[in-house]
């Protein structure tokens, strides 16, 4: 790009993102009409804030895992840093960063300034991020950023340029043409021009992807908690990077692809939530049906469930809890095979026979508390939810 014809003027057929406009607002009004326990609302930002720490950095080659990413998270800022690895003080300072930035974006506080940004860097970089970087402050060299396999290289704006080009950005990202867009457009366009600029030696994607959420926490838009969309660009990292590159090769920026990429994203984050929102509910609701179902007279000599019919589903219940809790999977499958041999099945079991235990499985599925899915690998266990309506 030739940054001496550079403004921020770009492209966007708005037209072509109202469908995407419409299932964010769709997914975050049935998220927000749900009041939420405590405990989970609370599970719900922690899971989250971690997956989007862990995405920001491992964007940048952090390769720590989401589980140490929670830790490192949890850890005390008192001990002296040189104790950490830069990798975790990465960690640290990225959750530190995404604390202060949801108190500087309170929708009540005053629009974001230069120094916001400059201080957001400083706690982004500091201790970790050192090397051909001053934390804080704008670069002073030139840098080039990308490679060919993902959209080609990318040169930041002239050392000497970028104090003016910033005190346009901060004024373009607050200006009536940006607010008169969505909001999730404006947090993507705010991404968008901020990397572009690349203003700080090192940092500049993390910073970006803050501002991103921190416009979204202001909008509105951070939907029983605080994240943005950096899981969704580490999971789709090739073509983020791409697009990023494609809509800077032409001025005015070509900004739909990145745009309608984000829009993409920032939808399934949301249904991602209601996906969360939805299993708890259906897996409280089971259980209290389980209780309904063994209280219940199916005659005058047995319950609907017997004890150990109660308590075999009870036991599934716990076993299929989801590994990724915004899955559109409201339970995790298990094998007939591996459940015949788990400890408390063999011991709930022990004084009947083999027979006995297939029998009531397979009553279990004509009561409609379960059902079986066959495969090469022999039959699937899953938990069916519609035995809430059933009884």
């Amino acid at each position: 790009m030739d940054w001496s014809k550079f403004s921020f003027d770009f492209h966007l057929n708005e037209l072509g993102t109202i469908a995407q406009l419409i299932a964010i607002e769709a997914y975050k009004e049935a998220a927000l009409n749900l009041v939420l326990p405590s405990a989970w609302r609370e599970q719900l930002d922690k899971l989250n804030r971690v997956r989007a720490v862990y995405g920001t950095t491992a964007l940048e080659g952090n390769p720590l895992s989401e589980g140490e990413v929670s830790q490192q998270m949890e850890v005390s800022a008192e001990p002296p840093q040189q104790r950490a690895t830069k990798e975790q003080i990465q960690i640290r300072n990225a959750w530190q960063a995404q604390q202060w930035i949801r108190l500087r974006c309170n929708p009540e506080n005053a629009p974001l300034q230069v120094s916001d940004i400059l201080r957001l860097h400083k706690i982004v970089t500091t201790h970790s991020d050192e090397r051909n970087n001053a934390p804080g402050q704008f670069r002073t060299f030139s840098v080039t950023v990308g490679s060919q396999d993902m959209g080609g290289v990318h040169r930041g704006a002239p050392a000497e340029t970028i104090p003016t080009l910033m005190d346009a950005y901060v004024e373009f990202i607050n200006s009536r043409h940006l607010k008169d867009r969505h909001p999730v457009i404006q947090a993507l366009l705010a991404h968008f021009f901020l990397v572009t600029i690349h203003p700080f030696g090192d940092g500049n994607g993390r910073v970006s992807r803050l501002v991103e959420a921190g416009l979204l926490f202001q909008g509105g838009y951070n939907v029983h908690g605080f994240y943005g969309l950096s899981n969704y660009f580490y999971r789709n990292e090739a073509e983020y990077k791409t697009l990023l590159q494609r809509c800077r090769e032409q001025q005015p920026f070509e900004v739909m692809p990145f745009v309608a990429f984000g829009l993409t994203g920032f939808a399934s984050e949301l249904s991602g939530i209601n996906n969360f929102i939805k299993t708890k509910l259906n897996r409280v609701v089971y259980r209290d049906t389980l209780v309904r179902a063994f209280n219940k007279r199916a005659s005058d000599r047995r319950r609907l469930l017997n004890q150990r019919e109660y308590h075999l589903l009870e036991f599934l219940l716990d076993e299929t809890e989801p590994t990724d809790p915004f899955s559109n999977s409201p339970s995790k499958q298990i094998k007939i095979s591996e459940l015949r041999e788990a400890s408390f099945i063999k011991a709930a079991y022990s004084r009947v026979t083999p027979r006995t235990f297939i029998r009531e499985l397979l009553r279990l599925a004509n009561l409609g508390f379960i059902g079986f899915t066959r495969t090469d690998n022999g039959a699937i266990i899953n938990l069916d939810f519609g035995a809430i309506e059933k009884h």
